[in-house]
C-alpha cells in the first residue's frame, strides 16, 4: 500500500480518472471511488488534485488536447490540418461520449485547451485568415464539432422519436408532410454527413477568405485575405 501512495503523480491520478469513467460513465466518478481504483485512501488524491472540480477540468484538458493530430498540424495545407482536427475530435468524442457534456459545460481554457485554439488559429492566420476572421473561423469550428457530436451522441431510439416517424416512414403522413415524407427512407449516414459539415465549413472560411461575402452584410466586418 505504500509504494503505490508514493507512485501516485497528477498524472497517474488523472488517467485513473479517465479509466473509469471509460468503463462506468462519468456517474461513478467520486473521490472514494477513484481512490479505491488506485489502491489508496481517498484523501491521498488531495495532495495531487486539490479537488473533484479541478480533476474534471483536468480530464477535458487531456481529451481536448487529444484533439491536435501532431502529423497532420505539420502539413502545410491549411485545409488538411482544421479537417484532421475536426474529424480527430469528432472520433475522440464518440469514442466517450460522456466527455460530450463535460467538455461543453466545463469551459475553463488550460493547456490543452489552449494548444487546440493554437492549432487552429495559427493555422488560419498563416493561410492568409485576417484575425477577425481567423477568432470567427475558431469558434465556428468548434461549434461545429461540438453540436454535431452531441447530437449524434445522444442520438435517440426509434421508440423515443414516437410514432410519428414510423407513420412517415411507412407513408400515412405523406398528406401532411410530403417533403419529409420523400427523404425518409434515404439512407442515414453520420460519418456521411459529418464529413460534408467539415467540407462545408471549410470551404465556406475559404470563401469568406478570399472575399466571397454573403448577401448579409451587416456586421461590416471585412473579411478579404490578410497580407500580414
Amino acid at each position: 500500500m505504500a509504494r503505490t501512495r508514493d507512485a501516485l503523480t497528477h498524472d497517474r491520478v488523472l488517467q485513473a480518472a479517465l479509466t473509469l469513467a471509460d468503463a462506468e460513465g462519468l456517474d461513478a466518478l467520486t473521490m472514494r471511488r477513484l481512490g479505491t481504483a488506485l489502491g489508496v485512501e481517498a484523501m491521498s488524491l488531495y495532495r495531487h488534485v486539490p479537488n473533484k472540480e479541478a480533476l474534471l477540468d483536468a480530464m477535458v484538458d487531456v481529451i481536448v488536447h487529444d484533439w491536435i493530430d501532431d502529423e497532420a498540424a505539420l502539413k502545410a495545407d491549411w485545409r488538411a490540418r482544421i479537417a484532421a482536427i475536426m474529424h480527430r475530435a469528432h472520433a475522440t468524442l464518440l469514442a466517450r461520449p460522456w466527455a460530450v457534456e463535460l467538455v461543453t459545460i466545463r469551459p475553463r481554457a488550460g493547456d490543452g485547451r489552449l494548444r487546440y485554439a493554437e492549432t487552429i488559429t495559427t493555422a488560419l492566420l498563416e493561410a492568409g485568415f485576417t484575425p477577425q476572421l481567423a477568432h470567427h473561423g475558431l469558434h465556428i469550428v468548434d461549434g461545429t464539432i461540438m453540436g454535431f457530436t452531441a447530437q449524434q451522441a445522444r442520438r435517440p431510439t426509434a421508440a423515443a422519436l414516437g410514432d410519428s416517424v414510423q407513420a412517415l416512414y411507412n407513408g400515412d403522413l405523406a398528406g401532411d408532410y410530403p417533403g419529409i415524407s420523400v427523404t425518409i427512407r434515404e439512407h442515414h449516414d453520420h460519418a456521411e454527413e459529418y464529413s460534408l459539415m467539415v467540407d462545408l465549413v471549410i470551404d465556406g472560411l475559404a470563401r469568406l477568405r478570399d472575399g466571397h461575402l454573403p448577401p448579409r452584410t451587416g456586421s461590416g466586418a471585412s473579411y478579404a485575405r490578410s497580407l500580414v
